[in-house]
């Protein structure tokens, strides 16, 4: 990984920069999870079938037309590796791995007559929620991440376009909103021809026992999906107008993270974590500008008050050593 992320590793401090759904894995998941020894013992189908069929079956489209993956960071990189030599247009700011995918497989970047167009959305870092007809008047094949699509209730989700249109590709995480960031478990949706060209580059076995039985399970929750998108969104409002009544300026989101403008990113994060806290420091996103920002995740409410009463210690420090 050329620009680390993902995380504290440290289970002491209070973690706002890993983006996971603050309610944590479903209740049939976390059922699964007890049955690890188990699974353990047992070889996974070598294309993760069954969790693809469960995929395809959620969204309504062929299972031909889903694979599933070790994680969707692992997605990204086979297709520029599929792509190698295309000229490429990641839209930023962005997620790093599209560029460092593009760099590693031979992808030249280019904004002039890109072959292939990367995309998040809702988009990473900012959480900005893209109308379908923009992202489909993206130039080439256009290869859009919708990790936290699911936040949003899939409303300009492309995954049932992507089916049957060989320009798409719809990237797709079960790890973030359903706080399963550990089991590496993603998937993408493309026509079948791509999606078979993609699995004859991919590992066998790419995906293990217990990421499967826990993406099945996830899929089989209707109620957890609701419950999610309401708590998140009230979570995220209050979050947002906090942030905003300590002196920072929040950006809109319909995702479950909130990116915020500040006067020094790096002394800000510095601060939060001498209190045990851990923000993310946004420099290394492709496309912002350095130390001006800084994201948090949605978290449960006596966290996030926790959160801002700190903030309204640092920042006016922060601030005025500027």
């Amino acid at each position: 990984m050329k620009r680390p992320h993902g995380g504290a590793l440290d289970p002491t401090l209070l973690d706002f920069s890993a983006s996971i759904n603050p309610l944590g894995p479903p209740e049939a998941v976390r059922e699964v999870l007890l049955r690890a020894p188990d699974l353990a013992t047992r070889y996974p189908s070598p294309d993760a079938g069954e969790l693809s069929e469960a995929l395809a079956r959620h969204h309504g489209v062929p299972a031909a037309c889903v694979l599933a993956g070790n994680g969707s960071t692992q997605l990204i990189y086979l297709v520029a590796q599929l792509l190698s030599g295309t000229p490429a247009w990641v839209v930023t700011p962005a997620f790093t791995e599209y560029e460092d995918a593009c760099e590693a497989c031979g992808l030249p970047l280019t904004r002039t007559r890109p072959g292939v167009t990367f995309v998040g959305n809702p988009t990473s870092p900012e959480g900005r929620l893209l109308a379908r007809e923009d992202v489909l008047a993206l130039p080439g094949t256009v290869v859009v991440d919708e990790a936290f699509m699911e936040f949003a209730g899939d409303r300009e989700s492309l995954v049932r376009r992507a089916a049957e249109d060989p320009r798409l590709v719809v990237l797709r995480s079960l790890t973030k909103f359903y706080a399963l960031p550990g089991l590496r478990l993603g998937y993408l949706v493309a026509v079948p021809e791509m999606v078979e060209r993609l699995r004859r580059l991919q590992p066998p076995w790419s995906v293990n026992a217990l990421a499967v039985a826990a993406g099945q399970a996830a899929l089989a929750d209707p109620a957890y999906r609701d419950r999610t998108r309401r708590v998140v969104g009230e979570l995220r409002d209050e979050l947002t107008r906090g942030l905003r009544e300590v002196g920072l300026v929040p950006s809109p989101s319909e995702a479950n993270f909130v990116l915020c403008r500040v006067p020094d990113a790096g002394g800000l994060c510095r601060a939060l974590w001498e209190s045990g806290i851990v923000a993310r420091n946004c420099d290394s996103f492709t496309g912002l500008p350095p130390n001006r920002y800084v994201r948090f995740a949605v978290r449960p409410r006596p966290e996030q008050e926790r959160l801002l009463g700190v903030l309204r210690e640092v920042v006016p420090r922060c601030s005025a050593g500027r």
